[in-house]
């Protein structure tokens, strides 16, 4: 049997564990969840990453839950062991089950077109486009296309727009940051770069889209639906799960700061000094159905404990634990990792980190690496 395993990290055991290699901490003689302090503290510090949470499930019961590391930049404020961090666009199956959930409820079809574009009243979202359609392949995008990102969009033959929101504010004739509506109306006077449901293309403008939709469908505040129709009923706090800040000064007292590493325009103030691109870089709090939620690493590992993550079923409640074959789902920006990984032994496991590398998801598939490999040596049976 596994005992949950959670205890006060001391600084002290930097200096020790730092030395270690990771062939040290592979090693079958420590064959217990020790591995995973050593693992996390060893890849903190060898990556000079000054946050880091890691929670773990077995059978529906979180095992393992632990935060390590630093609060400030300043290494004066020890992380504590409930800490929150940006979810980065492991949001996004959060806004899949709150989707499905509408679904199930009745109150949307899958295959019911994305916008009314015509006021026929057949599509979803009422939104007029900016300054004209600028496709008529809007018409086809489903809820469905939207899921499974296949609503037409490309970033990487177009742009991501979600970061261009002062061109888009400035194009718009609008006070930056746009809304989501604004953002929208946008969008639809653009060319979408592939036929609807033709092709699959991650997309995180399909996900703003749908935050909209919950909030259209429901009546409810997108955070406030999540919670009552998706969270709270699994068990998850509302204090664990929350709305992202842009700023420092408003964030949550248990969140750490966020190394994005590099300064940009603030997207608040356009005309003011840089910033670290982390903190007003864009509109976090827009942000909030495909990047914008931040949450403990333990709340997120009960979600996946009963929504799948990734694939054609993301969002769909899970029947049992085994079987259904390995799904994963990263999240990336500056000053944020996120992983959130489904085995199909019945083992989840979630890390957050304050820093990524240059771009991408390296720290996400290290980690990943290194988690199974010790998972492999049997320390969770």
């Amino acid at each position: 049997m596994v005992m949950k395993y959670r205890y006060c990290w001391l600084v002290l055991t930097i200096a020790s564990i730092s030395c270690q290699d990771s062939a040290t901490i592979l090693t079958p003689e420590v064959n217990d969840l020790a591995k995973f302090d050593s693992l996390m503290v060893f890849f903190m510090s060898e990556n000079d990453i000054d946050a880091g949470a890691l929670s773990i499930m077995k059978n529906s019961q979180v095992v393992y839950e632990k935060a390590f590391g630093w609060k400030d930049s300043e290494h004066t404020q020890i992380l504590p062991q409930n800490a929150m961090m940006r979810l980065a666009s492991v949001s996004k199956p959060i806004t899949a089950a709150a989707i499905r959930k509408l679904i199930g409820a009745g109150k949307l079809d899958l295959t019911a077109p994305a916008f009314d574009l015509d006021g026929s009243g057949i599509g979803v979202l009422e939104i007029n486009p900016f300054p004209v359609l600028g496709d008529t392949l809007f018409k086809r995008i489903t809820v469905e296309d939207l899921l499974l990102h296949s609503g037409g969009w490309d970033r990487e033959s177009d742009k991501d727009w979600v970061f261009h929101e002062i061109e888009i504010a400035s194009e718009l004739g609008v006070s930056s940051p746009p809304t989501q509506a604004q953002m929208i109306s946008f969008l639809l006077g653009k060319e979408l770069q592939f036929n609807p449901g033709s092709n699959h293309v991650y997309s995180n403008v399909g996900y703003l889209v749908l935050g909209k939709i919950v909030e259209e469908v429901s009546g409810q505040d997108y955070i406030d639906y999540i919670h009552e129709a998706v969270l709270g009923p699994i068990g998850i706090n509302r204090s664990d799960v929350i709305q992202g800040r842009s700023f420092q000064q408003d964030r949550n007292y248990r969140e750490p700061w966020y190394d994005a590493g590099f300064k940009g325009s603030n997207v608040f103030d356009v005309t003011g000094p840089p910033v670290l691109f982390s903190d007003g870089g864009w509109n976090h709090e827009g942000a909030v159905a495909y990047m914008g939620l931040v949450a403990t690493s333990t709340s997120i590992v009960e979600f996946l404990g009963h929504y799948f993550v990734w694939g054609e079923d993301i969002g769909k409640v899970k029947s049992n634990a085994y079987g259904t074959g390995w799904r994963y789902h990263t999240g990336s920006l500056p000053g944020t990792q996120a992983l959130a990984m489904q085995r199909d032994n019945g083992i989840n496991y979630v890390t957050l980190f304050n820093k990524r590398p240059g771009g991408g998801d390296s720290y996400n598939m290290q980690i990943k690496q290194k988690i199974d490999e010790i998972i492999g040596l049997g320390v969770l049976n």
